[in-house]
């Protein structure tokens, strides 16, 4: 058979074939005369009329004639149509060696996946009602297909501004004048500012690498006459980072490093260089960094170079890289070697301390056996029982073994675990002692705060214990929220106004928490806990010699104890015995004759025991210490001077308060006011002419205490923190009882305002910490004064004039000077009459990283609580829609928002470093009933910010369990640490 079929070379046909049917003219064609073809020759066809061919009827010759010219008329009506030729139908013939598709495969009209650049894109929009360019409208079934049309095939462009050629001119002369002004004046901060942002604007419209190396140059140039300035190194950070690779980006910090060793900012973006990225990040490479900073800090001021940074002082840098070290350690699930350092650091610091505290004991680990063989029997799937006990044996063998003696070895014989014993050079180069003694609180502070106690409420305190770096991620610990519980901001006020917060707050906790935690709900979290509470009776015992210093640890503690019961209370797990044993223990503690006549102690545990009782108890033993030690105190002196009396008057004037005993706490406010003990006579009510003279009373010994302010300094110690202050309790004092007394009265109200204008206005509070603080604590007065007003009168326009806009503007003023200050986060989350987009608004503008949203989040949940599920609202429904407005939270700051603000590009600068926002994200994701592929595509988001967080990849493991084995593989390769081999669970579960 002829190659070509068509062309059959004159052979003879198959029987019974389709081809015997052609004519013998065809064949002879496609014979041996195939050149000449004449079927390809376009012929003429004429057009016939059917209707004429059919009827030709015998008629005469003149007839014939008339019927010729009407049948011309009606060819010339009808109109002319080509005839359609019929195709020939095609079969199989198997002696043509091939198929004929007769029929067309429906499969190749599909096609499953499309090249990149023809794959659609499908943008959803998040316009915001502050959009000039959106226009409100319907559904378009024209506009979707256009909109599908061009999305698909067609990337618009962002709009750009069209510079004219006037403004161009323009621009490029204040671009050379700013050249020359640099060159003049290099010490003018705003020159080099002004110049970089007209560089960015690239007018002569230069590659970008070109404009990206002649910012840096510019502003490598201004690093050398302002060495230390934040705003340049940042600007010299974000351009950096997005020009060149990791490793030369590294390689330039490396070497400003090295004509600047002294800068912090430097040390955590070359930090970061290595442990944000993917590609680069390994515990032991990140690890690596840390010990060369620290070293070198260590090391100090050694070789010419760095001889004009004497005045730096490098403790403050080293404290602040062990805080970002540790925090490193514990986020990569190394927390035997976080215990480790905590442990050779005290005992560097402190000689003669044994911190055997910080030691493994196989009596604590005794029930995970127990534990660990229910959750292989149960039968659950091997990535449930990976994660689980993977998640107990965290929260069990956090500590490292002790030193390996015969004795130590016995006891967790059959259990030894290799990565829990630390070598020497596992946790030297990260341990060093500090070189001056008055640092070593500040060192000790940051031990406490790594075990995830929550000890800051201030945002004073916040700023000098660990400055928030947007480039660097914060705390991934949740339990940072409950230092609003640890340390009430007053007792004036019930809990109960804060329970619509309170119960999402403890679920948020429940959800976020990572072991090993205090948190109740936790299995093993009375071991955690004691570990916390021994550890802070050990920094206590190290500060023996100086007792302003021990007692802030003891103090801790506790709170510690007191945090403790209001968990349990929480989450329904308060019983009697707990309290009686918490009691105990706080009543053994204060006996020792060191604690026995410190007052601030017996002021703690009346708290505890307040914070112990449940609503319906009428048990007050809480104010029968406060009566003792009045009765004491008072037949000692008449007066009252110590700062801790005057606190024990003032918490309970508080607690008096919110029991509705509002006579007897004028009473004990009206002592404070005049410093005299008051006399505990039932039936003595205070005068209201008693009241005015106390009052007046009382701000004269503000004015003293004013006067005083000056001579002290500006800078506040760190101790200052944490102990009673005169000057704030008396403000408090008459806060108290002016609203107690006449809500409508506007002196002390006044005194305040003035306070804040003047005194402690914002200039002065620039310049000085010590007003600083007490701007923020007179802030947080004000505050106290109005909510008390409102759960006395019920009336919030009693309140002298205040509206409810007074307070929003109030708590808006507070948290724009005072970010991280938990009290003003609380009450801003806690108010119910604010349109959502307002208080949404405000946490975004707020910069207080991962708390502020985690406050938003919070009050999401709170603002539905008060719907109650009917036909129309269910549960389920409620549910889903606060998740869904949690999405539309977490993708309001991610990139590929293109209406993302400047505000919210700032605030993800700082959220993308935390996995607490990214876990959320991937939670609210998997209740949403999204696609496997949109979390995966989270994850992987997530996953390139964080590769180092352990809980961020334990909750895609959780949310995507097909991705469990690629996500353990992930933690080999980074050498994060892993408790539970899976091959050994394997073994285990089958045994």
């Amino acid at each position: 058979m002829s190659l070509f079929p068509a062309y059959g070379g004159g052979q003879p046909l198959a029987p019974g074939s389709a081809k015997e049917e052609a004519k013998p003219e065809e064949a002879t064609a496609t014979g041996a005369n195939w050149k000449n073809n004449e079927s390809y020759i376009q012929k003429h066809i004429e057009d016939v009329n059917i209707a004429t061919q059919e009827a030709q009827p015998d008629s005469s010759s003149s007839s014939e004639d008339s019927e010729e010219e009407a049948d011309k008329d009606k060819q010339e009506d009808v109109p002319k149509t080509k005839e359609i030729p019929r195709g020939k139908r095609l079969e199989f013939d198997a002696s043509d060696e091939f198929y004929v598709d007769k029929k067309s495969n429906s499969s190749y009209r599909n096609i499953n996946t499309l090249t990149k650049p023809t794959r659609p894109r499908y943008k959803t929009r998040m316009a915001r009602l502050r959009d000039e360019n959106h226009k409100h409208r319907g559904f378009s079934r024209a506009d979707s297909k256009l909109s599908l049309k061009n999305s698909r095939y067609v990337k618009k462009q962002l709009p750009v501004e069209a510079l004219s050629e006037e403004e161009v001119a323009r621009l490029q002369e204040q671009l050379t004048r700013s050249k020359v002004l640099v060159q003049r004046e290099p010490e003018v901060l705003d020159h080099w500012l002004e110049l970089h942002r007209l560089l960015n604007l690239n007018l002569d419209k230069a590659n970008r690498l070109a404009v990206a190396e002649h910012q840096l140059h510019t502003l490598e140039a201004a690093l050398e006459h302002h060495p230390s300035n934040q705003q340049i190194l940042r600007l010299y950070t974000d351009v950096a980072n997005a020009t060149y690779q990791a490793s030369e980006v590294a390689a330039r910090f490396e070497k400003m490093l090295k004509r600047n060793p002294f800068e912090y900012i430097l040390w955590t973006n070359l930090i970061m260089v290595t442990q944000g990225n993917m590609a680069r990040c390994r515990v032991p490479a990140v690890l690596q960094i840390y010990a060369y900073s620290m070293r070198r800090m260590h090391v100090g001021h050694t070789d010419e170079i760095t001889r004009r940074f004497e005045t730096t002082e490098t403790d403050v840098i080293m404290l602040k890289l062990f805080h970002n070290c540790l925090l490193f350690l514990r986020q990569s699930g190394n927390i035997n070697r976080m215990f480790s350092v905590i442990r050779l650091s005290m005992e560097l610091n402190f000689p003669g301390l044994t911190m055997n505290c910080l030691e493994a004991s196989a009596a604590n680990e005794a029930p995970l056996i127990e534990f660990e063989e229910m959750v292989l029997g149960s039968g659950m799937p091997m990535p449930e029982i990976w994660t689980r006990v993977e998640k107990l044996r965290q929260a069990y063998c956090y500590l490292p073994y002790p030193i390996s003696t015969s004795s130590s070895i016995e006891d967790f014989k059959g259990e030894w675990d290799t990565e829990r014993y630390m070598f020497s050079d596992d946790i030297v180069p990260y341990a060093h002692a500090l070189k001056s003694p008055d640092n070593r609180l500040h060192l000790l502070l940051v031990v406490v705060q790594l075990t995830k106690m929550p000890l800051i409420r201030s945002c004073c305190l916040a700023d000098k214990l660990n400055p928030c770096i947007d480039e660097f991620g914060e705390t991934e610990a949740i339990e940072m929220l409950f230092a609003v519980l640890a340390d009430r901001h007053s007792y004036a006020v019930s809990a109960s106004n804060y329970a619509d917060c309170d119960a999402p707050m403890m679920n948020l906790a429940k959800e976020m928490s990572v072991t090993p935690s205090f948190m109740p709900h936790f299995v093993g979290h009375d071991v955690y806990a004691d570990t916390v509470s021994t550890l802070i009776l050990k920094c206590s015992e190290a500060f023996s010699d100086e007792e302003t210093k021990r007692r802030i640890f003891l103090i801790l503690w506790l709170r510690f104890q007191r945090l403790l019961i209001v968990l349990h209370k929480l989450t329904g797990k308060l019983t009697k015995s707990y309290v009686k044993d918490t009691r105990n223990r706080i009543r053994e503690e204060i006996s020792k004759s060191e604690n026995r006549e410190v007052v601030r102690f017996y002021t703690e545990l009346a708290l505890c025991e307040f914070e112990g009782q449940n609503d319906n108890d009428n048990d007050w033993r809480f104010f029968s210490i406060f009566w003792k030690i009045i009765t004491e105190k008072s037949a000692e002196s008449s007066r009252i001077s110590c700062p801790d009396i005057m606190h024990l008057y003032i918490v309970c004037a508080e607690l008096l308060i919110q029991n509705r005993h509002k006579d007897r706490a004028i009473d004990v406010l009206v002592s404070l006011c005049i410093e005299t003990h008051i006399i505990l006579d039932e039936t003595s009510i205070s005068s209201k002419q008693v009241i005015v003279e106390s009052i007046k009373s009382g701000i004269k010994l503000v004015n003293a205490e004013l006067k005083a302010l000056d001579a002290q300094p500006a800078e506040m110690a760190l101790e200052e923190y944490f102990m009673p202050n005169r000057l704030l309790i008396l403000l408090r004092a008459l806060s108290l009882l002016d609203t107690l007394y006449d809500p409508r009265n506007l002196e002390v109200k006044q005194f305040l305002s003035d306070l804040q204008q003047k005194e402690f206005g914002p200039e002065a509070a620039k310049t000085s910490e010590r007003k600083r603080f007490l701007r923020e604590q007179v802030m947080e007065i004000q505050l106290l004064q109005l909510q008390l007003s409102i759960s006395l009168a019920g009336d919030i326009e009693i309140y002298c004039g205040f509206s409810e806009r007074k307070l929003e503007d109030l708590l808006d003023r507070g948290l724009d000077e005072f970010p991280r200050n938990m009290v003003f986060l609380q009450h801003w989350t806690n108010l119910k009459t604010i349109l959502w987009h307002k208080q949404r608004a405000r946490f975004i503008r707020t910069k207080a990283g991962i708390a502020s949203l985690a406050h938003l989040v919070i009050a999401a949940h709170s603002r539905v609580q008060i719907i109650e599920p009917t036909d129309t609202f269910s549960k389920d429904a409620i549910r889903v829609a606060v998740r869904n407005r949690l999405i539309n939270l977490f993708e309001t700051y991610l990139p590929t928002n293109s209406n993302r603000s400047e505000m919210e590009e700032e605030q993800y600068r700082a959220l993308r470093r935390n996995s607490i926002y990214w876990r959320l994200y991937m939670t609210c994701l998997s209740d949403t009933k999204a696609t496997f592929q949109r979390s995966r595509e989270v994850l992987l988001m997530a996953i390139d910010e964080c590769p180092w967080d352990k809980a961020l990849l334990m909750e895609g493991g959780k949310v995507l369990p097909n991705e469990l084995s690629f996500l353990q593989d992930l933690m080999t390769e980074k050498e994060i640490r892993i408790f539970a081999v899976p091959e050994e669970l394997g073994i285990l579960r089958d045994q």
